[in-house]
């Protein structure tokens, strides 16, 4: 015999004192609750076990161990089968005793397998980091081994876990090396060791090598070679002495005579440009002069690496009002600002509060040593410079300026850095990724104090499409829920995809850039039927999805016909498909053409509500009329759409000015005809409203152009007879010419004060103010009220909408006629149109509408 009957040592008393001979009937036998003793053993057992195995494990504990000693080992190696035979096998434990150790025993096979599923998730975490392919194991398999042998879990974890350090240790070693060769490349062109920055640089760069964060390594070795300054790797500021008092730190910088503390040593001005910009700040508390708020500025230019002459100061309230250069000079910063000057507030002694006509200003710097600071909570026009952060730069041996727009960039709106417009963020960005990258870290780092953290889930979030990303840098400076010290979107607290007024915006930004009802339905679709890895879809695809989910036989042709309108705003991509591409606003067989939509994170957001969007839209389009003509043609607009909602009074025939029989009604009515005549001749011109196109009207209108000033004044005029309790703020020089048909621009102005005033009648002190600016070759004309504002569904382009409207049923044409009259308007320099935006005055918070309108070249016309 070769070994020992199992039967033999089932029965075996002694059992219970020696861990390895019940570990050996586990790993090698049915278990004890299978059956008693003596039933058949299960296929596959071992009827046998190695006696010299048996040897080895009674001679491991000669005269064995007390049983509950023997539990606590093999608790201990992980052998929880072997502890349940044990409780199992016989009467050695009392009831309560072995209660308490069924527990133990129930605990510890949790435990194992918790480590279990932790330690599986680790390695994928390690994987991933590394940008290392790793095949997960079978978890719950890996689980119930562990329930059973701890031991044998835990070979295979290890094993698993070896394999996939060895794999990150090599790439580790290959980046290792080329981390080394950047740092030779970089010192050989600089004939010097790397930089400050560098050295920065070379330290997180393998401090994430150790990590084996390999991804992010590679990164920043890609975006933000050696050498290139990092924003972290500016020179530090020091920190503020709560003992010591700026004005008495002046004194000591200023005075050599003054006895002066050991402390002062570590605030000395690090060089003359340092001294004299101090000294010139200690001028301005004596005098107030042009010369002192000169001096001051070209100090001021001169520390910060610029010329730092030619300033000239101007006298406003309070003080004088100039500029420097050199806040931009730094190769970093250059691209953020246009041309690198920047205007600047010289205050009097006296004046502890910049003047308000300053806030309308473009970003702006102030300094004064009466001037009270903020603590850099608000985010306004003027950013203050204080004495104190005057003293903590002048210390610096280096990095002056970037140090100095850090403090200012986080008084000042983000705009201030990355423009008004995402057509400025694109032209600061450029388009070299790498580049874009990195100026976007430095706009992040500057006026949002965020890292690359921030800027990895702005680049996963938008893939750093300019329109998107600067919605996210506006929207990231009103985020105040970080933790101390935290960055902007973390990923343990589910990052941007959580921010759900965030997606909001970007949502509308993207409806924004699609424009018209129809180009919205066919992003909308795009998004529904594309793949969804590479975004890519088919013509077909798109027409057939578009039917499927209206039940309108039009909505294919709606679709598609804009598909050009898409790709032209890059909402959607031609790629090549079986060689030749298929023309777009075409029905063309499924598969003949194809396109892709830019899968950016919060265009995936928006997937999952593509198809609920595309049958709402397409279902308004269809009411609206469908494809046999616009929303506005006689035949999709009923008399109601255009109806006037108290009559035809003098203030509401303006919107008839454009039609044939305007003229007529006023000429009737001056002769004093009856209220029947006057009532057929509405009727006329609600008719004709209804029965020419836009185009037609705005063809046929006379005169061709019109007087801005004049046209406002007497509309406000007419509006306050109307709406009594309503105020009218106009604010619009005496005399500009639009080039925009009278009669057009009646209408389209009227339709605007109309919804401004009735949206404020029954509220009290209602205000509505209109403001017109000047900015060849365009005019503006901005339309704010104190009113309740629009909800958020109707913003965007959402309220040009035909029948959209929150006031009642047959409503809602008015402003989507205003934007089809203007783009009805003859081509131009200047495209005219219609647009919602965000109002920054702090009291008319309501809604807020801006005109385009195209300035008229030359002489205005001679009166008739």
């Amino acid at each position: 015999m070769t070994g020992v009957p199992r039967a033999l040592l089932e029965t075996w008393p002694g059992r219970v004192r020696f861990p390895g001979v019940l570990t050996a009937l586990a790993e090698h036998g049915h278990p004890a609750e299978a059956g008693p003793p003596d039933s058949p053993v299960p296929e596959g057992t071992a009827a046998e076990l190695a006696a010299d195995l048996l040897a080895e494990a009674v001679l491991a504990h000669v005269g064995g161990m007390p049983p509950s000693a023997t539990f606590d080992a093999l608790l201990d190696r992980g052998e929880h089968d072997a502890a349940e035979r044990l409780l199992h096998g016989g009467t050695v434990l009392d009831g309560h005793q072995a209660e308490l150790l069924a527990r133990r025993l129930d605990d510890a096979r949790e435990a194992g397998a918790e480590s279990v599923r932790q330690r599986v998730l680790e390695l994928a975490r390690r994987a991933e980091a590394a940008g290392v392919a790793f095949e997960q194991p079978d978890v719950a398999a890996l689980v119930e081994t562990s329930r059973a042998r701890g031991a044998a879990a835990e070979e295979v974890l290890s094993g698993r876990e070896q394999e996939l350090g060895d794999r990150v240790e090599a790439l580790a070693q290959e980046l290792e090396r080329l981390v080394t060769a950047q740092e030779q490349a970089a010192a050989a062109e600089t004939g010097q060791a790397v930089r400050a920055g560098g050295d920065f640089a070379v330290g997180r760069v393998r401090a994430l090598l150790r990590a084996g964060e390999l991804v992010t390594a590679q990164a920043l070795l890609n975006r933000e070679p050696l050498g290139v300054p990092v924003p972290e790797a500016l020179a530090p500021l020091p920190v503020w002495d709560r003992t010591w008092t700026p004005d008495t730190l002046l004194e000591y910088q200023l005075n050599p005579a003054m006895r002066r503390p050991p402390e002062f040593m570590a605030w000395k001005a690090a060089d003359e440009d340092a001294e004299q910009l101090l000294a010139a700040f200690g001028r301005l508390g004596r005098e107030t002069s042009p010369e002192a708020a000169e001096g001051f500025a070209d100090a001021l230019g001169r520390f910060l690496g610029g010329p730092g002459e030619g300033a000239v100061a101007h006298r406003i309230d309070g003080g004088y009002f100039t500029f420097f250069d050199g806040l931009f000079s730094d190769e970093p910063l250059s691209g953020l600002h246009p041309t690198g000057r920047v205007d600047l507030f010289v205050a009097d002694p006296g004046t502890t509060a910049v003047p308000a006509e300053l806030a309308a200003h473009d970003a702006h710097v102030a300094v004064g040593p009466g001037l009270v600071t903020t603590g850099y909570t608000d985010r306004t026009a003027t950013a203050v410079l204080s004495l104190r952060d005057l003293l903590g730069l002048a210390v610096l041996p280096a990095d002056r300026a970037a140090r100095t727009l850090g403090i200012l960039a986080r008084q000042w709106p983000v705009e201030a850095l990355i423009g008004d417009s995402p057509a400025v963020l694109e032209r600061i960005l450029g388009r070299a990724p790498d580049a874009a990258w990195r100026a976007l870290r430095w706009i992040t780092h500057m006026s949002l104090r965020g890292g690359t953290t921030a800027v990895r889930a702005m680049e996963r979030c938008t893939g750093m499409d300019p329109g998107l990303l600067w919605v996210m840098l506006r929207y990231a400076q009103n985020v105040d829920d970080r933790s101390a010290g935290g960055d902007l979107w973390p990923a343990e607290t589910g990052g941007w995809r959580k921010d759900k007024a965030l997606v909001r915006a970007l949502r509308a930004e993207l409806l924004a850039r699609c424009g018209e009802p129809a180009a919205q339905a066919a992003w909308w679709a795009a998004l529904s039927v594309c793949d969804p890895e590479d975004g890519r879809f088919s013509l077909g695809d798109l027409g057939d999805w578009a039917e499927i989910c209206s039940g309108w036989t039009g909505s294919r042709a709606q679709v598609l016909a804009a598909i050009d309108t898409l790709v032209a705003r890059g909402l959607l991509v031609r790629t090549e498909h079986g060689g030749d591409r298929a023309p777009a606003g075409r029905e063309t067989p499924e598969g003949d053409s194809s396109l892709r939509v830019p899968l950016s994170g919060a265009v995936r957001a928006l997937r999952p509500s593509a198809e609920q969007e595309l049958t709402v839209l397409l279902k308004e389009i269809e009411r609206a009329g469908g494809p046999e003509g616009g929303a506005d043609d006689a035949a999709s607009v009923t008399s109601d759409a255009v109806a006037t909602p108290v009559g035809w009074t003098a203030w509401h025939r303006n919107r008839f000015a454009p039609v044939p029989s305007y003229a007529r009604y006023g000429e009737t009515e001056q002769r004093g005809a009856r209220a029947e005549e006057l009532a057929a001749l509405a009727d006329i011109a609600r008719g004709e409203l209804l029965e020419h196109s836009l185009d037609d009207l705005v063809a046929r209108a006379e005169p061709r152009v019109a007087d801005l000033g004049a046209v406002l004044s007497d509309l406000t005029a007419r509006c306050k007879e109307q709406y009594r309790e309503v105020r009218v703020d106009l604010r619009c020089p005496a005399s500009l010419w639009v080039d925009v048909p009278e009669p057009v621009l009646r209408a389209v102005l009227y339709e605007v004060l109309d919804n401004a005033a009735e949206a404020l009648t029954g509220l009290g002190a209602g205000l509505v103010q209109v403001s017109v600016s000047q900015e060849s070759p365009e005019v503006i004309v901005e339309v704010q009220d104190n009113g309740p504002g629009l909800p958020p569904e109707a913003r965007g382009w959402r309220v040009f909408q035909p029948e959209w409207t929150t006031r009642g049923p047959d409503r809602g044409w008015g402003l989507h006629r205003v934007r089809k009259f203007l783009r009805a308007l003859p081509d131009s320099a200047v495209e005219a149109e219609a647009q919602v935006f965000r109002s920054s005055h702090p009291a008319l918070t309501g809604a807020a509408l801006r005109l385009v309108l195209p300035e008229l070249e030359g002489a205005p016309p001679l009166p008739a």
